[in-house]
Parts: C-alpha cells; sequence; structure tokens
C-alpha cells in the first residue's frame, strides 16, 4: 500500500471520529446567599467558574450550597459544604473549584478582616448552544438544592 493511500485512509477515519464527537454545552452559576450585600470581599476573577471536565464527561449536573471563610488576606477558608445534588460529586468538585478562588477587597476604604459566606453553585448540561445551557442554568437556580 503506498503513503497517500494509508494517508487519505487515516484522514478520513479521523474525520468520521471527529464528527461522532459531541459538543457539550455548560455553565456554572453562582448565587450568593449570605450576605446579600455589603461585601467585604470579590472573587478576583469575575468570569463564569469552569465546568468541571470529570463532572461533563460523566454528565454529572446539579447544584451545591456552600459555607465558608474568606480570610484577612483574601483566602478561602473552613468550605463546608452544606448540600449538594448529586451529593457525592457535586459537592466535591463545587469545594475543590471554591477552594481555588482569590478574594479581593471590594473597597481600599475597608477595614479587611474575615468575612463568612454562603453561596450556591449550579453546574447545569444541556442546549444546543452556550447561550441556552445558559438559561437552563437561570432557571435551575430558582430550583430546591436539597
Amino acid at each position: 500500500m503506498n503513503k497517500f493511500v494509508v494517508i487519505t485512509a487515516l484522514t478520513l477515519m479521523s474525520l468520521s471520529i471527529s464528527s461522532l464527537a459531541k459538543t457539550i454545552y455548560a455553565d456554572v452559576q453562582v448565587t450568593d446567599i449570605v450576605p446579600t450585600s455589603h461585601y467585604i470581599w470579590q472573587r478576583e476573577n469575575q468570569n463564569t467558574p469552569k465546568y468541571p471536565i470529570k463532572l461533563a464527561r460523566s454528565r454529572i449536573r446539579g447544584c451545591a450550597i456552600l459555607a465558608f471563610n474568606i480570610s484577612a488576606t483574601g483566602r478561602t477558608e473552613n468550605i463546608e459544604v452544606i448540600n449538594s445534588l448529586p451529593k457525592k460529586s457535586i459537592g466535591k468538585s463545587a469545594r475543590k473549584m471554591l477552594k481555588k478562588w482569590h478574594w479581593v477587597p471590594v473597597s481600599s476604604q475597608q477595614k479587611l478582616t474575615l468575612e463568612k459566606r454562603t453561596i450556591r453553585l449550579d453546574f447545569c448540561l444541556g442546549g444546543e448552544s452556550t447561550e441556552q445551557s445558559q438559561q437552563y442554568c437561570i432557571q435551575q437556580t430558582k430550583l430546591a438544592c436539597s
């Protein structure tokens, strides 16, 4: 078999494999529960958190409610998973994600002290576009996470 035939066969094979791969649209919504205003700290990176690959591959979606402290130096500490659905996988991924967040002061005028926070993370999959996935997630935030 000559090289051209082998390369053509490999190219066709890779095209058919890639066409079988389906794009997964995902979104993560962050909702502050406590406090609802007068924050000392805000997330340094205000972009939408990245959906954990392990959850996306397993097509796991759900929500988690977490309580934690932000130290006087802006570090996330004492993370507690209050509730999550499904219990183990979402809670574990949410905790791991939150642990990596960095916090910056909302104002240079405020005294930097420890702040107790409670947030809800909604992990949503589905739809035919990023926008559709985001809309699903906004609807999901209105449902109970228990």
